[in-house]
């Protein structure tokens, strides 16, 4: 019980180091394109349709996803729940996907 839990804890602490490390090389990257082009990202103008569609509807697909889920599905919460952890969890996947889908925009 304790060597699986601190093989998770593991695992999650080497995931969060990456994390912070692909954030430390993107933050890098804004800053080269500042200097190159006086911009962090490209204007909407300049955006190709695909990616505008992705920044519209991939927000709108996971907010409805969400809902879908707390109100109809397995992982809804009981009568005297207002969350349950696994609601808790695919929200925080949900936040990730939502704030990795404005990177990815952005640069």
């Amino acid at each position: 019980m304790v060597a699986e839990t601190l093989v998770f804890a593991a695992g999650i602490i080497i995931c969060i180091g990456i994390e912070l490390g692909m954030l430390g090389l993107v933050l890098k990257e804004l800053e080269e394109n500042k200097v190159k082009t006086g911009r962090y990202s490209v204007p909407w103008s300049d955006l190709p349709p695909i990616r505008k569609g992705l920044l519209v509807a991939l927000p709108l697909t996971l907010i409805g996803f969400f809902i879908w889920i707390y109100y109809y599905s397995i992982f809804s919460p009981g009568p005297d729940e207002l969350y349950n952890h696994e609601i808790a969890v695919i929200g925080l996947f949900f936040i990730l996907a939502l704030i990795g889908n404005f990177w990815f925009i952005r640069n």
